[in-house]
């Protein structure tokens, strides 16, 4: 992929939420309140304990565990929007039921559990690469970005696979692409400040335009793999390095 691929992503990204904002707005805005709330949540019971010294256990423990619940609910509804706008590229579905469709991680009790043990060995592994130094982690948080994807494409092929197997392809089908998807994050960074000076009220175009990128960009990698050579496809043999 070059640089007008990267040009072509955003541009049919930009104009897609533009057209259906009203759509886009409704798929994303239950995980941005819910993310929103859990993050002011752990600012306030942090805030509430450095001021507080009687009982303050009980409750920092309480507003963290609500936090993390909030936060959790956040990105499984955001993972829902970002399937759903998977396949709304590849006209799969139409745009109708955004507040539903950003359950989507629920559509079959596979989406959850592969997306589930899938954020956990991502962590893990991520983390022990960030040991070495911050770079290597980065770069393999970019090589693992596309695993649920794949798991749930696999799931959706009725030719699932583990985890650990997602992870793999991921890796493989990132090669030579790491670049690319970096650069891509990189040219938002303007739009992700504007979310700061707008008190995030723009992240409720930026967030859905930032997906929707995404999304064209994983389609896109997955036709492209899909042109080539038979020889060059998923081997089972990589194995599940990490």
């Amino acid at each position: 992929m070059d640089s007008q691929d990267r040009i072509d992503f955003k541009l049919g990204a930009k104009a897609q939420v533009l057209d259906h904002f009203k759509f886009y707005f409704l798929l994303t805005i239950l995980w941005l309140a819910l993310g929103f709330i859990g993050g002011l949540t752990y600012q306030r019971s942090m805030n509430w304990i450095m001021a507080v010294n009687n009982n303050s256990g009980f409750v920092l423990g309480g507003g963290l565990s609500l936090a993390g619940v909030l936060t959790i609910a956040s990105a499984i509804m955001r993972v829902g929007s970002q399937l759903t706008m998977i396949d709304l590229d590849r006209g799969k579905i139409t745009m109708d039921s955004p507040l539903q469709r950003s359950f989507a991680l629920f559509d079959k009790g596979q989406y959850f559990l592969g997306w589930l043990f899938i954020a956990i060995l991502v962590g893990i592994f991520t983390f022990l690469w960030s040991l070495l130094f911050f770079v290597p982690g980065m770069i393999k948080a970019y090589a693992y970005s596309q695993s649920f994807y794949i798991y749930r494409d696999a799931i959706d092929r009725n030719d699932p696979i583990t985890p650990l197997e997602a992870i793999t392809e991921s890796r493989r089908l990132m090669d030579g692409n790491k670049a690319f998807l970096f650069i891509m994050d990189l040219s938002f960074i303007g739009w992700m400040m504007l979310q700061g000076i707008t008190f995030g009220f723009a992240a409720l175009f930026v967030q859905p335009y930032y997906d929707q990128t995404r999304a064209k960009f994983y389609n896109q990698l997955v036709i492209r793999d899909e042109d080539q050579p038979a020889a060059d496809t998923f081997d089972g043999d990589q194995g599940p390095e990490a």
